[in-house]
């Protein structure tokens, strides 16, 4: 087995800026999903948990890392929070009705993590895995503003967003009890103020790397170049849609 990509664990000291400079999800994404069930693997901070509470009866929202699981269960406290992996789901077998992984399936083991879905997956329940593809920032960041992210950047690990563009995260299907992945697109607009977007820029996996201080000084220094805003985010939320066979 392959170990799970220590840099998608980055995010445990992260995770007041990761929530406050996340969009929410479309709720249309999970407009013909039923089900009484649902599972919210690698849940973070509960930005997708708060659309699934709302359609299912019982909503699991497995996160690894404390930091976030604290933020999730203030966020939304109708869930049931538990510590848990993807390769490694703390559930029964067949005792969900459908799976849920936002922003996270491509830090997984994921041969690993599509058995242990396929697992605890009732028969023809659904998968839905989702990334954000972040599009254009209206108005256009000042240009200190970039300056300070390409002095930081350049001494960082590379971001996730590569090793989800490259699909080297469907594999771990080839030979999981799973129907083709469908991907659908829905595109939307994130209003965010001055200080959201400085939260968004210092909350992505390669900060984790960055000193707290170090990090917290970027944040001050980005809120002050950005000033209050509004800005316009225009993000494209893929969904890949697959069903337990």
């Amino acid at each position: 087995m392959a170990d799970p990509d220590p840099q998608g664990l980055a995010f445990d000291t992260l995770a007041e800026d990761y929530d406050l400079g996340r969009p929410p999800w479309p709720p249309e994404m999970l407009s013909d999903i039923r089900g009484d069930a649902a599972l919210d693997l690698a849940a973070g901070t509960g930005k997708l948990t708060r659309l699934l509470v709302g359609r299912f009866h019982d909503v699991t929202a497995v996160e690894p890392l404390a930091g976030m699981r604290a933020v999730l269960e203030r966020n939304v406290p109708e869930a049931t929070v538990v510590a848990g992996s993807a390769e490694r789901i703390p559930l029964d077998d067949c005792s969900v009705d459908a799976a849920f992984v936002a922003e996270a399936f491509h830090w997984f083991d994921t041969t690993v993590a599509a058995r242990e879905l396929a697992r605890v997956l009732r028969r023809r329940g659904t998968l839905l895995i989702c990334f954000n593809d972040w599009l254009e920032v209206r108005p256009a960041l000042p240009d200190d503003v970039r300056r300070s992210l390409r002095e930081v950047w350049a001494e960082l690990p590379p971001p996730g967003g590569p090793k989800v563009a490259t699909g080297a995260w469907r594999l771990g299907f080839a030979d999981a009890p799973f129907s083709p992945l469908v991907e659908h697109e829905y595109r939307h607009t994130w209003h965010a103020s001055g200080e959201q977007l400085a939260a968004y820029y210092v909350s992505t996996s390669s900060m984790g790397a960055l000193d707290p201080g170090a990090r917290d000084a970027l944040r001050a220094k980005l809120v002050e170049q950005l000033g209050p805003g509004p800005y316009a985010f225009d993000v494209a939320a893929h969904a890949f849609r697959t069903e337990r066979t």
